[in-house]
């Protein structure tokens, strides 16, 4: 930290509903993710459909993201970030109502899912993280944290209220109050607090900024860079074992002998454990740098995929493995976006956080259909937890060994930057 650096407590006064709008546009783009696995069984019963069949929507999705991560990631370098998101909600509300007009083909399904995830692609995680990391520097690890805690307010409220939803109303019901309800008032709040320091061109302090002060590394220069190659691999690991069992973690802890209101339950305590990660990893990272925070948040996912394989026949363990899977996950997203920030600056943060991204959801896209072929072709998540686990390991020790962060210069993003002190 520099003597020149701005107070956090400027930061925080000067950009708390930049932060607050910013949470309730990322809670949004995880109520599809997290709510699902409440739908599965009622478009089972309705349409006749395979959990796998249910789950390759949901695959459509995450390759869209996937493939319009780094291009979504460069406007966001040349346009900035609130003319995209505000665009994005306002379709993306509409087209998530839509799910409820599913008439029983596969056709349309999949169909609703390209829509939607065309539109979902201004509203992703980058968006938020880009506007965060321009007004935020003293503080922005907690910054990130509570913007990004938003997937956790998704994780543990989406089931809960599509479950009731559903439960009262029926799931075409529930598509339309979650898309224009939850949809609608991130919206608002988007319209009304949402700004990028890049576009009104002046930080917390009042000092000037332009794109072409922000320093960092060039997407090639990043692509090179090993500490960002290795970040990207191992998210491609993490999300591919990670959203197999987070989509499918409600009839996984059904079917442990969990009732399924108890099992909504347990994996809405996900939501909760991931945004104490989030906040938790956020205020060490703004304080600390080290292999130990980034490493522990990657491996407690091992210790949850454990505990979800119900060998141990306890009730609490199953809970207490929904709650680390939901710790690892927000605090697993939180270090890569921080890191990201710290490793490859913010020069071309979007096109660099867009690539890593996409590499986030092509695993997100592999996964919840291969949870689903694992659990029709054995009639069991056994084999999907137990390979989980070692990948988990492999991962977390990705983050091992990064080095100091380094210090960039706005005349010379790359060559000119040296080692800060540790």
């Amino acid at each position: 930290m520099n003597a020149e650096a701005v107070p956090a407590r400027v930061e925080w006064k000067s950009h708390w509903t930049l932060v607050l709008s910013g949470m309730a546009g990322m809670s949004f783009y995880t109520v599809l993710t997290y709510s699902l696995g409440t739908f599965i069984e009622p478009l089972e019963r309705e349409f006749g459909w395979s959990r796998a069949e249910i789950s390759a929507g949901l695959t459509i999705f995450a390759v869209i993201s996937m493939l319009g991560g780094p291009l979504i990631g460069a406007a966001i370098d040349r346009l900035g970030t609130r003319r995209i998101a505000i665009g994005g909600l306002l379709l993306a509300s509409i087209a998530f109502a839509a799910f409820g007009t599913a008439n029983g083909s596969l056709t349309q399904w999949y169909g609703l899912f390209v829509i939607y995830g065309l539109a979902a692609l201004a509203f992703k995680s980058i968006v938020w993280s880009a506007a965060i990391s321009s007004a935020f520097t003293t503080s922005r690890s907690l910054a990130l944290a509570v913007v990004l805690s938003g997937t956790a307010i998704g994780q543990s409220l989406a089931p809960l209220t599509a479950n009731w939803l559903i439960t009262d109303f029926g799931w075409r019901v529930a598509y339309v109050a979650l898309g224009l309800g939850w949809g609608g008032l991130a919206l608002i709040l988007v319209c009304l607090f949402f700004v990028d320091t890049r576009e009104i061109g002046k930080r917390p302090d009042g000092n000037p900024l332009s794109r072409h002060a922000v320093p960092g590394l060039t997407l090639a220069e990043a692509s090179r860079d090993s500490r960002i190659i290795r970040i990207g691999l191992a998210n491609l690991a993490m999300a591919t074992v990670g959203s197999g069992v987070s989509i499918h973690l409600v009839p996984i802890i059904a079917d442990a002998g969990i009732d399924r209101v108890g099992a909504v339950q347990m994996a809405a305590s996900a939501g909760i454990a991931g945004f104490v990660g989030k906040l938790l990893v956020g205020w060490l990272l703004d304080r600390h740098q080290g292999n130990l925070i980034p490493w522990f948040s990657i491996a407690v996912a091992a210790l949850a995929y454990f505990l979800l394989l119900g060998t141990l026949d306890s009730v609490a363990a199953l809970a207490l493995g929904a709650m680390a899977l939901g710790f690892a996950s927000g605090a697993g997203l939180q270090v890569t976006t921080y890191l990201v920030t710290r490793y490859a600056g913010l020069r071309n943060f979007g096109a660099i956080f867009g690539t890593i991204s996409s590499m986030m959801m092509a695993g997100t896209a592999l996964g919840p259909v291969i949870a689903g072929q694992v659990f029709d072709s054995s009639g069991s998540y056994a084999l999907l937890l137990m390979t989980a686990i070692p990948v988990a390991l492999a991962c977390s020790f990705m983050f091992v060994g990064l080095g100091a962060y380094p210090e960039f210069t706005p005349t010379q993003p790359s060559s000119g930057s040296k080692p800060a002190p540790a």
